[in-house]
């Protein structure tokens, strides 16, 4: 498997966490700046609906005031009382007259009607549209004032007709009543669908509509009654079916992101118009797409940002994470150069961090390393010269016992033959019966040789038996009062352990013979909680254990042998007060057994 540096793992970290952090700030920034954006567009939305809304609402109010202050004038109502019996039209020629002048000084309106119980009608037409309309030839005129003619009569009101599709106009009509309340007649005015449009219409990106917004009624038919923006001769031409536009017929007033009568999304603001006689709606839109221009810009500017950032940050952690992991290279160098066994080596330290502590304490390891390796090699010099110096000693024994016994034997064998050959048959057999003693002597000789080699008795009888016989002979031959006790001794000790406590309480035994100036010693041997203790003590000189060159050959090889079975050894001494040495080796019965 490829491993994975920590400058790449640390500019990866870097990185990402930076990426994270711009992506949750782009998104959060975007996010309300696109609410907020959302919301301003409503909220101009909503100003236009409402403007225009009571734009609307006020001008048909003005009209309902004009027509009726028309009704009630004393020309009005003169004019009615004179007029003919016999349908007839004509324009009233006087250009000051009280009615040419209310209908042209507003430029609304196209004609006054004054209808007598729908016998005459005097149709007035605005000087602003100077060609002359007779009510008698316009059938479909004359339908229409009927229609709203008998609504006046019976609710003796004023009443505002709608457009119809054949023909754009709007009436107000309102009935006219004489001194004694008595309704003589009616006075219609006639608006063209014009004038509404010169409220609802006339975008400019000036007026907060931008490119593709634009207001807009609806009537209860569902077909517009304003001009669109985007089509041509839209009133009763474009029906629109959209949600804002059914949503407002319900009663509701809102906003919302609708499909307008071209299918386009928008955002929307809807609500009806409050006019008597009329069932409109008024919406007010704006193409989503281009009011989510600047909250585009915007989420482009973050990306653009975001790239940058991410840039700079990935400069920075490469900065970073090569300044954290240059020293820690140099460690690794320096590690492996000390794994090579060169421990002169020594770094220089560059910060005062962790990474500075560290390389400190990299330095006083490398020195304790050192000077460990430099006690090692003393200890094993040591080691070998105490293993040498004993098979030498050993070696000299041999040759001691085998030149000082076992030589002077075999030559007192020797000379004892030649002489029973030189001698007559009687002396002869008295001598070679003396040479039979003495190879007798010899043979022994050999035996406690080879005993001292490897005692059979831990073969035939078992540790506990070697100790004591150990004990005894030491006794015998040095005079000291050396005694054994054991204790629970388990019956599966290997062959190995026998013979390495065996040795270990030999070398002990020897020590005290040889150093200790002892007068008694014991050897205690005992076994419980899965740990074998051998306890040897004397009440010699003693001596210092914290000097090294007191401990001598003996006690570092017993340790050694110790070591070498897991166990432990202590050394409890002080000066003319003897010495005891403790040594426990585990040992488990259950796992032997």
């Amino acid at each position: 498997m490829k491993s994975i540096s920590i400058t790449d793992k640390l500019i990866f970290y870097f990185v990402s966490l930076g990426i994270v952090v711009i992506f949750i700030i782009g998104a959060n920034a975007y996010y309300f700046a696109k609410i907020a954006l959302l919301d301003r567009t409503f909220d101009q939305l909503i100003s236009l609906r409402l403007e225009k809304k009571n734009r609307v609402e006020q001008f048909f109010l003005d009209r309902v005031r004009d027509v009726r202050l028309i009704a009630e004038s004393n020309e009005t109502k003169k004019l009615a009382n004179s007029l003919p019996k016999t349908p007839n039209s004509f324009e009233i020629s006087s250009g000051d007259t009280y009615l040419r002048n209310f209908i042209d000084s507003f430029g609304y309106y196209q004609r006054l009607y004054i209808i007598r119980q729908r016998e005459v009608v005097v149709e007035i037409i605005s000087s602003q549209r100077p060609e002359m309309e007779s009510i008698a030839t316009d059938s479909l005129a004359f339908e229409n004032l009927t229609s709203l003619c008998d609504k006046i009569t019976i609710s003796g009101k004023t009443i505002i007709q709608d457009i119809s599709k054949s023909k754009l106009l709007i009436y107000i009509g309102t009935p006219v009543f004489d001194e004694s309340k008595a309704m003589i007649g009616f006075v219609v005015l006639e608006i063209p669908i014009a004038a509404i449009n010169k409220i609802m219409f006339g975008y400019t990106e000036k007026n907060g509509l931008g490119k593709t917004g634009e207001t807009y009624l609806v009537g209860s038919d569902y077909l517009m009654r304003s001009n669109s923006r985007f089509q041509e001769n839209a009133v009763s031409n474009i029906k629109v079916t959209s949600a804002s536009v059914l949503e407002a017929f319900s009663g509701k007033t809102g906003t919302g992101v609708v499909k307008d009568y071209r299918n386009a999304s928008c955002l929307s603001s809807f609500s009806q118009v409050n006019i008597d006689g009329l069932k409109w709606v008024i919406v007010a839109e704006i193409d989503e797409q281009e009011a989510m221009v600047p909250v585009n810009s915007i989420r482009n500017s973050i990306l653009l940002i975001s790239i940058i950032i991410a840039a700079i940050v990935f400069i920075f952690a490469l900065v970073v994470s090569r300044k954290i992991t240059l020293p820690i290279k140099r460690l690794q160098k320096a590690s492996e150069q000390i794994g090579a066994g060169n421990y002169d080596t020594k770094l220089t330290v560059t910060s005062l961090d962790e990474i500075g502590s560290l390389t400190e304490t990299f330095n006083e390891m490398t020195l304790r390393l050192k000077k460990q390796r430099e006690e090692i090699e003393v200890e094993k010099t040591k080691r070998i010269s105490s293993l040498i110096d004993g098979q030498e000693m050993e070696r000299q024994r041999l040759s001691r016992d085998l030149h000082d016994s076992l030589g002077q034997s075999l030559l007192a064998v020797k000379l004892k033959l030649e002489q029973a050959r030189n001698t007559n048959h009687e002396k002869s057999q008295h001598m070679i019966s003396d040479t039979q003693e003495q190879l007798k002597n010899t043979i022994q000789e050999i035996r406690n040789i080879t005993n001292n080699l490897m005692p059979p008795v831990l073969e035939v009888f078992g540790i506990e038996q070697g100790l004591k016989n150990l004990c005894k002979d030491t006794a015998a031959t040095t005079g000291i009062d050396i005694t054994f006790t054991s204790e629970n001794i388990p019956e599966t000790l290997d062959a190995r352990l026998k013979i390495y406590l065996y040795r270990i309480a030999q070398e002990a035994i020897n020590n005290i013979t040889k150093h200790a100036d002892a007068s008694e010693a014991s050897i205690r041997f005992s076994f419980g909680d899965n740990m074998l203790k051998l306890v040897i003590a004397d009440n010699g000189k003693g001596f210092d254990p914290a000097n090294n060159d007191a401990n001598g050959n003996g006690i570092m090889n017993m340790k050694e042998r110790v070591q070498l079975l897991k166990g432990e050894c202590r050394v409890n001494s002080s000066k003319k007060k003897g010495t005891e040495i403790i040594f426990e080796i585990p040992f488990n019965q259950d796992e032997q057994n």
